[in-house]
């Protein structure tokens, strides 16, 4: 028999809440609903009154959206899976963190692996507040204070984007760079902070095993191969076919 999960529903829409207790009921068995909120306040007394062990938790909700909810706890006592309708940033920031999410209309093949995540998380006891730290952190209203989490011994340390230099790829690792001169190694890959940062960022790739911030760079080379020196005194050579993306990067 398969261990039990108890859940809440956090939606503000009652058809979307409804079709999820639907499709718990018929496919997953294993998930008691313990109640629904339509609301962050409802939910949050919801969650002290009943201690879930999973919340399926909306994105979008008037007033308050659902990480308004997550950051009312310093830290996370229940496992979450998001349930949103499409939103590239916040899923981009999700998928960065190494959280589950679901999108609306809900699929009972995604809503199965998301709940087998969540139930051998549980089973566990393993926690997530390092990727909602970062998740909250990167969601912040002023996207130029976004956080990249690193592991350094027992501790997790929160890098400032600004404070970025440059990040290269090495293997199935990035080597991260701060404008302190300082190095931090991460299991993320270039292209897990390029949809993290996005197109808007200060940060281009050079080629395919680099990319810089081009706020700390302090001058290039006009001729080929074209020569990048940033304020750290490194130097990077920038691909023929990616140096016009640099070029007007600089200029924006």
């Amino acid at each position: 028999m398969e261990n039990k999960i108890t859940a809440i529903l956090v939606d503000d829409e009652k058809n979307s809440r409804e079709v999820l207790t639907t499709l718990l009921h018929n496919f997953f068995p294993q998930v008691e609903i313990l109640g629904e909120a339509d609301s962050v306040d409802t939910a949050y007394k919801l969650i002290n009154s009943t201690k879930p062990q999973l919340v399926f938790l909306d994105i979008q909700m008037p007033r308050q959206s659902g990480f308004s909810l997550l950051r009312k706890y310093d830290e996370m006592p229940f496992d979450v899976i998001f349930v949103t309708s499409y939103d590239q940033y916040a899923i981009n920031a999700i998928k960065f963190s190494a959280l589950d999410y679901l999108l609306k209309p809900v699929e009972v093949k995604d809503l199965r692996e998301a709940i087998n995540k969540a139930q051998k998380s549980i089973v566990l006891k393993t926690k997530s507040n390092v990727q909602f730290v970062n998740l909250l952190k990167s969601l912040d209203s002023d996207t130029k204070e976004r956080k990249v989490a690193v592991h350094v011994g027992e501790n997790v340390k929160l890098i400032s984007e600004n404070n970025i230099i440059s990040i290269e790829s090495d293997g199935s690792y990035c080597i991260i760079t701060t404008s302190t001169n300082e190095h931090y190694t991460t299991s993320k890959y270039l292209k897990d902070f390029e949809e993290y940062f996005g197109e808007d960022s200060d940060f281009v790739r050079i080629h395919k095993s680099c990319m810089l911030n081009v706020t700390h760079m302090k001058e290039y080379s006009k001729g080929e191969p074209c020569i990048v020196e940033m304020i750290n005194g490194n130097t990077f050579e920038i691909s023929r076919r990616k140096k016009q993306e640099v070029l007007e990067k600089l200029k924006k």
